[in-house]
Parts: C-alpha cells; sequence; structure tokens
C-alpha cells in the first residue's frame, strides 16, 4: 500500500510558497496513526500529478506544517484520458467500481441518470464519490484525482457531443445548442475535455450486450481493429442493473456512439465497467 498523505485543496497556495499543510484526518492519520514525529519525512500529493517529499516542520492538534524537500511530476497515467459515463451500482458495489477505475487511470466520472438507474446522484452521493476516489489514489500511488462531476441524462448526451465537437473540431459552429449551453454551464470549473486539442481522436463507444437485442454490437477486438490510430481519448457509456432501454441504445447509436458487447456473459455494472475500461487503456 502506497503511503501518501492529500493536501487538500485550501491549503494548495502554501505548496507555491515551499510550505505543505496537511488537516483534519491526513493530519491525523500521519501523526497518530503513523505516529510521525518532527524532523520525520513524508510523501505528499495535491491531486494535480506531483509529489512532494517533505519534512514534518510543525504537529499541532489536526493541523501538520512540513517544509517541501523535493517535487517530481508524475509519469504514471495513462496516455488515453478515458471518461466513464455510467449509471452507479449501489452500496459496496459502488465503492468497489471507483475504486478499481481509479486504479485502472480513468480520467472522469460523470454519473447516468438513466431510466433504470439505482442510485440517483445528488451532493451526497458527490461527497462519497469524492471521498472513495481520493481513498483509492491514496492506496494505489496515483497522482492524479478522477474528477467527479455533474450527472447527466441520456436524453442530454447530443449535447455532451456537441460540446466534444466544438473542442476537437476548429471548424465547428460557435452558437451553441441550449442543450449544450446548459450542460457548458454545469459542468464549467470540472476540466470538460480540457485535454483535448483541435484533431484529437475522441472514440465514443456504448456497451450493450447482444442478449439484450442486436444494435450492431462488436466485440472489442473488432472495434479496435477498425481504428485508423489509437484515440487520444474515449467516452465509455455504461448502463444501469436493469439495462438500458431499446430506445437509450438506438438513440445512442443514432448519435455516433459505437456499440460494443463485451461478451456472453451478461455483467454487473461494475464489472462491465472495469472490463472496458481495462480494455481501452490498454490499446496504447
Amino acid at each position: 500500500m502506497s503511503d501518501l498523505y492529500y493536501v487538500a485543496p485550501s491549503e494548495r497556495p502554501a505548496l507555491e510558497r515551499g510550505t505543505a499543510i496537511l488537516v483534519d484526518a491526513e493530519a491525523r492519520h500521519l501523526t497518530r496513526v503513523m505516529r510521525k514525529k518532527v524532523g520525520d519525512e513524508a510523501d505528499l500529493f495535491d491531486g494535480s500529478g506531483t509529489l512532494f517529499r517533505a519534512r514534518i516542520a510543525s504537529i499541532e492538534r489536526d493541523r501538520v506544517e512540513l517544509d517541501v524537500l523535493e517535487t517530481r511530476d508524475d509519469d504514471r497515467e495513462p496516455n488515453l484520458a478515458l471518461s466513464a459515463i455510467m449509471a452507479l451500482p449501489k452500496g459496496d458495489r459502488q465503492k468497489w467500481a471507483l475504486e478499481k477505475l481509479t486504479e485502472l487511470g480513468v480520467r472522469r466520472l460523470i454519473p447516468l441518470d438513466a431510466e433504470r438507474a439505482d442510485v440517483k446522484f445528488d451532493s451526497d452521493v458527490r461527497v462519497r464519490l469524492e471521498r472513495q476516489v481520493l481513498e483509492a489514489s491514496k492506496q494505489c500511488g496515483r497522482l492524479r484525482i478522477a474528477t467527479i462531476l455533474p450527472s447527466i441524462k441520456p436524453s442530454e448526451l447530443p449535447g455532451l457531443v456537441e460540446l466534444l465537437d466544438a473542442k476537437l473540431s476548429p471548424e465547428a459552429p460557435s452558437e451553441r445548442s441550449e442543450l449544450a449551453k446548459r450542460l457548458e454551464e454545469r459542468f464549467d470549473g470540472f476540466g470538460l475535455f480540457d485535454e483535448f486539442q483541435p484533431g484529437d481522436e475522441v472514440l465514443r463507444v456504448v456497451a450493450h450486450p447482444i442478449s439484450d437485442g442486436f444494435f450492431g454490437q462488436r466485440s472489442f477486438a473488432e472495434l479496435a481493429r477498425r481504428l485508423s490510430r489509437i484515440p487520444k481519448g474515449v467516452l465509455l457509456l455504461i448502463g444501469p442493473v436493469g439495462g438500458f432501454t431499446d430506445a437509450e441504445v438506438q438513440n445512442a447509436v443514432d448519435q455516433g456512439w459505437a456499440p460494443l458487447d463485451l461478451g456472453k456473459q451478461v455483467y454487473r455494472v461494475e464489472t462491465a465497467a472495469i472490463v472496458a475500461a481495462a480494455l481501452f487503456l490498454h490499446l496504447e
């Protein structure tokens, strides 16, 4: 298990001055669980991809101040930027899914409010998901934290595609549809598609078993053979426990999402997300 400590966003400005500050649970874990003392060293991260080696300068009840000794940029992130747009499973299955997707290197999660979704996204769910992602990042030593975006409905996917196309095409119309404008406002500040440049190849995939109806699904091997080059990113659409409705799948396919069949078994939503993410993240 990686021994990392997280510098909260509110304390990041101090890093520019060469000082790292841990607060609350992170500070208590460092001093009370790991029993670190003044003069001891620790590895810190702020979720942006940099590792900070620091020495403890002072310890208070729920606050630890450290002097930064060394910084090192992360080189472990996958080259492919994968966004998982998925309906959330319940309970422990949700935590397990977030843990494994974080370990694999998924860049962002967009909860999907599909018709048959078990979990509806709200502020309490966001707090829980962000905590699960942070814990998983610390465990696996990942220095970038996957972003949890606001949820989206299947009917809003055309607006998401419009925003993506505007990012990828220098000739995309500057005028947005009302749907795209609403999504642009909803996702403001979350860095949606910031990693892409005009001309980048981004693949959009909807996973749906052939056993639930044929919509032109191809296996991963077939889909990969048809790629002219390895994409810069993948948007992976995963349905709820009860599966997508036929209308939801057909609408996605009509909008240019490539239908993917993951095999003869019918996977749970978290298994489908992990299998598909692992396949695409190893394209490189």
